[in-house]
């Protein structure tokens, strides 16, 4: 038979001191936990009791802590119904069956309660940009429904369809619509993969998320002349944000986020080794004497535990926020130093990587080996076509590009 009990799951701790409150069951040496989504202090807990401790704390506080308790106690009571009915009908079960049984039975999980695991999951294991893609869309929903308990079965097929109507109606385009649907559909199937809801609750079965191609954001060679030869002495901080452009132009369209996290002991001899922010692919890249020439306006290369470049200042604070603030700055600055040259599209760090792609196909470049440059639909296929070739073919591609 199964067996069920009530513990705190302090491997997910948070800064509060609260854990979420967790069923543990046990059946045929399977183990499987189920999450209340119901977070307590350690504090205020009854180990031996397995229930917070309803005499601790304000009166508030104390008619929360009934509440919780309740809400545990009825929980466990589904679940030892779910056992006894697969007991007195005699059939073989497993430890999923029981699971799945619960979440098809029981009231729909939180699902802003858990947005917050995943992010918290993200940002462990150092993946704040993964983890702000959540944090973003769980705001959007939020503000739509102007709720803090929305749950999954509540986000059905109408909820979303006007949802997207909504997001239309105050000026989102198709992709940025795209993004929030792509997200909470990615949400879903982790939820339904963890065991947390059941498939029945899929919201996107009948739902198209539509995307538009993106318009081409790319330079010519005479134009990325004249970004390197304007004279910015007089404006330091364009100068620098003119600088980054150029250094991800000569580094085969170095993400700016890749050239943020740079340090110097990633230059061994007269090459740059690291992995992509994005990916965690490892690349290695010859330094143009050009790249280098930068390199050297912003740092001596005596300290190979120091960034770079200027924009993550302080090692080891908030380094990621660092990050957002130096891309928000650069493309700001980017866009000013466009419209000094009176360029046709705005000016960004995602025009550099685009334009070493696109001037490499118009160089005569074989599309072999770049892959239509960042034409393709995901920029992971373009660089698996970049790394396939051995490096001397690849110095010799960006030599050819960015030669100007």
């Amino acid at each position: 038979m199964a067996s069920l009990k009530v513990m705190l799951d302090k491997q997910k701790i948070n800064q509060e001191g609260e854990c979420p409150v967790m069923i543990k069951v046990l059946h045929n040496r399977g183990r499987r936990l189920i999450n209340l989504f119901q977070k307590v202090k350690i504090d205020d807990w009854d180990i031996k009791k397995a229930r917070l401790n309803e005499r601790h704390g304000t009166l508030e506080q104390r008619q929360k802590h009934i509440k919780v308790n309740f809400y545990i106690e009825s929980e466990m009571m589904k679940l030892k119904k779910i056992i006894m009915d697969f007991d007195m009908s005699r059939t073989i079960y497993t430890i999923d069956d029981i699971v799945t049984h619960y979440y098809n039975k029981s009231s729909v999980v939180p699902i802003f309660d858990y947005i917050n695991d995943i992010i918290r999951s993200l940002e462990k294991i150092g993946k704040n940009g993964n983890s702000n893609v959540y944090r973003e869309t769980m705001g959007r929903l939020k503000k739509y429904s102007n709720r803090e308990d929305l749950t999954f079965g509540e986000v059905d097929y109408n909820f979303l369809k006007n949802f997207e109507t909504h997001l239309q109606e105050r000026g989102c385009k198709i992709n940025t619509i795209s993004f929030y649907l792509r997200t909470i559909r990615s949400i879903f199937n982790r939820a339904i993969k963890d065991g947390v809801v059941g498939e029945e609750y899929y919201p996107f079965k009948k739902i198209t998320i539509r995307k538009e191609k993106t318009v081409k954001r790319a330079i010519y060679k005479d134009e990325i002349a004249a970004i390197k030869n304007l004279d910015l002495s007089a404006r330091p901080q364009i100068e620098l944000a003119r600088d980054l452009f150029l250094f991800s132009f000569y580094m085969r369209g170095m993400s700016f986020k890749d050239i943020a996290f740079l340090k110097v002991a990633n230059i061994m001899g007269d090459r740059i080794y690291y992995s992509r922010q994005k990916t965690a692919q490892k690349l290695n890249i010859k330094l143009t004497d050009k790249a280098m020439g930068i390199i050297l306006k912003y740092n001596d290369l005596s300290n190979k535990g120091t960034f770079l470049f200027p924009i993550i200042r302080y090692s080891g604070k908030n380094e990621f926020n660092q990050y957002k603030n130096g891309y928000r700055k650069t493309n700001r600055r980017l866009k000013m130093l466009g419209d000094i040259l009176n360029f046709r599209i705005p000016l960004t760090t995602y025009v550099a990587r685009h334009s070493w792609a696109s001037i490499a196909k118009r160089s005569g470049i074989p599309t072999s080996v770049i892959s239509e440059g960042l034409g393709h639909d995901s920029e992971k296929t373009t660089q698996i076509y970049l790394d396939s070739f051995e490096n001397n073919v690849l110095d010799a591609a960006n030599e050819l590009i960015t030669d100007i």
